[in-house]
């Protein structure tokens, strides 16, 4: 029997749609340890629907460190995690917190890497526009944790699907809005694979997707990375290891602050 273990999910979003406070998803507490406890910590003046640009990941960011220091403060948590390709939050967590911090890029790009030469991300944040040249909205944080991670140059390419990540979320969208989603990223993945050259596919979303994905990419031999059971199962792996991150990369901030963030929603619209 192993050591017991808390991990503690640190989340700043407010997705609408969604009942809060936040529990843990199902098909995380099926993949889990038996003796890890899974719990998530909502930030109580959340206000961002989602992550795409560094706009909403730099808001999203002190939320995330905030909270990170108050679980660390409370003393019972072994890790935190956080949610969110884009990371934000992560490394100013790290500098806060002694306890292990983890974000999704970190555990999820240096497990792609293992497996293959290069790897691609499957994700949200296509938009089409006006002049017929596609916006991506996601590039720039995915490229910007590659490079802190010292692995931009596995990253073969980041193919991104008309929507906006809510469009991805099981929990919320209906079957009939998935189903568009679905063939959208399987399409997209398969140029990654065959116009990118990427061994190893990134996906997003929930579980259903993910095994969507590894069932019609099986044929082609490429692993597919769920990104929320990758970042648990190396999270307790370096608890289980007695490690956290260097505080010589991360040092402890010279001043800290608590606040309370008051905010409200300007251009609510998004497209279809």
């Amino acid at each position: 029997m192993g050591k017991k273990m808390k991990i503690v999910r640190i989340n700043g979003f407010r997705i609408p749609g969604l009942k809060y406070p936040s529990k843990p998803l199902p098909d995380l507490l099926e993949l889990k340890n038996d003796d890890t406890e899974l719990e998530v910590r909502d930030a109580p003046d959340a206000f961002v629907h989602f992550v795409e640009q560094n706009y909403e990941n730099e808001m999203v960011a002190v939320l995330h460190a905030r909270e990170a220091w108050k679980v660390e403060s409370e003393g019972d948590a072994d890790a935190m995690i956080i949610r969110c390709n884009g990371e934000p939050g992560v490394k100013a967590a790290r500098e806060l917190c002694d306890t292990l911090v983890m974000g999704s890029a970190c555990a999820v790009q240096h497990v792609a890497s293992m497996l293959g030469r290069k790897f691609s991300y499957v994700i949200a944040g296509k938009e089409e526009g006006d002049d017929g040249i596609d916006i991506d909205h996601t590039k720039d944080t995915l490229i910007t944790a590659a490079q802190h991670y010292g692995l931009e140059h596995k990253l073969a390419s980041i193919r991104n699907v008309n929507v906006p990540p809510t469009g991805f979320n099981e929990l919320i969208a209906t079957d009939e809005e998935l189903e568009p989603v679905f063939t959208a990223a399987l399409e997209e993945a398969k140029k990654a694979i065959f116009e990118d050259g990427a061994d190893v596919i990134i996906g997003y979303g929930g579980p259903r997707l993910h095994d969507y994905l590894v069932k019609h990419l099986a044929p082609y031999g490429v692993p597919v990375l769920s990104t929320d059971h990758t970042l648990l199962k190396v999270t307790e792996m370096l608890v289980q290891l007695g490690l956290s991150q260097s505080k010589r990369t991360y040092p402890k901030p010279r001043q800290i602050y608590d606040f309370h963030v008051t905010a409200e929603v300007v251009s609510p619209d998004l497209p279809a």
